[in-house]
């Protein structure tokens, strides 16, 4: 969880580089006007890794991109009473994904082909009044 800006690599590697030519923490931090939790930190993890690269995302990307999101909240909004499958079949044409509508008694989710559960993936949930009709977004 990245809570302020990223550091440079640049200043990465020069915090490795002082603290091989035997610096403290503090020292550090006071040349570099860093905090000196950022400095050990940013050690600590060389230490651990190897390396002062930023670990990879973790968790499961997003199969919607944010974009498809707010197209389909616009379709939904433009056209409340639209019917899920027909829903999804627009989605899949405009983004090139496939689709799939499954119906609740409370709700229908649109997931894509892919997620391997519903309770793990994200998932965009819409109000539904009828089976099949949708009638309020969120």
């Amino acid at each position: 969880m990245c809570q302020g800006k990223e550091t440079s690599l640049e200043l990465r590697n020069l915090i490795v580089k002082l603290k091989g030519e035997k610096k403290s923490y503090s020292e550090i931090a006071k040349i570099l006007k860093t905090p000196r939790s950022t400095v050990q930190t940013i050690y600590r993890n060389y230490v651990m890794r190897g390396n002062v690269l930023n670990k990879s995302q973790c968790g499961r990307p997003h199969k919607l991109s944010d974009r498809d999101a707010r197209a389909i909240v616009r379709k939904v909004k433009k056209n409340p009473k639209i019917c899920a499958p027909k829903l999804a079949d627009q989605i899949a044409t405009a983004s090139g994904k496939k689709v799939k509508v499954i119906l609740n008694t409370s709700q229908v989710t649109l997931h894509t082909l892919s997620f391997s559960s519903l309770q793990n993936s994200p998932t965009l949930r819409v109000g539904s009044s009828e089976l099949g009709k949708t009638s309020a977004l969120f």
